[in-house]
């Protein structure tokens, strides 16, 4: 009779196990650190793209009151009316406190400044994981 040694032993599997379990509480906070760091870009991002779609609307609707000076207000509706921003998916269309938004313009000494609070997170950040606002 022939004995068949192909295979793993019990202890060899084991301690592939413990390997890979080390490699995972080694890696973790690695990754964890970068998975924050990709929101936090893309947040970044995502302001930005708020942030020149506003601009082009100012300019392009209320250039006098720039050059005058005056305070206005749009909303992030207005930029999607526009075309200058669209919404990527179905929960933005259907969420109407995120596309009345205001975006708050005025003037501090020669500098235009352009002030937008999220309503659904009381903060200048736009809730990324409910909606994403993409250029044209």
């Amino acid at each position: 009779m022939v004995k068949n040694n192909k295979g793993f032993t019990l202890i060899e599997l084991l301690a592939i196990v413990v390997i890979l379990a080390i490699i995972m509480v080694i890696a973790a906070p690695s990754m964890t650190k970068e998975i924050r760091r990709s929101e936090e870009e893309n947040q970044n991002i995502l302001n930005k793209k708020i942030d020149n779609a506003a601009h082009l609307y100012a300019a392009k609707y209320y250039a006098n009151k720039l050059i005058a000076g005056e305070e206005f207000t749009f909303t992030l509706n207005d930029l999607l009316d526009d075309g200058l921003i669209r919404f990527n998916n179905g929960v933005c269309d259907e969420s109407e406190s995120i596309r009345n938004e205001e975006i708050k313009v005025y003037r501090t000494d020669d500098r235009v400044e352009y002030d937008y609070t999220s309503i659904s997170n009381n903060n200048t950040n736009y809730n990324t994981n409910d909606c994403y606002i993409i250029s044209e």
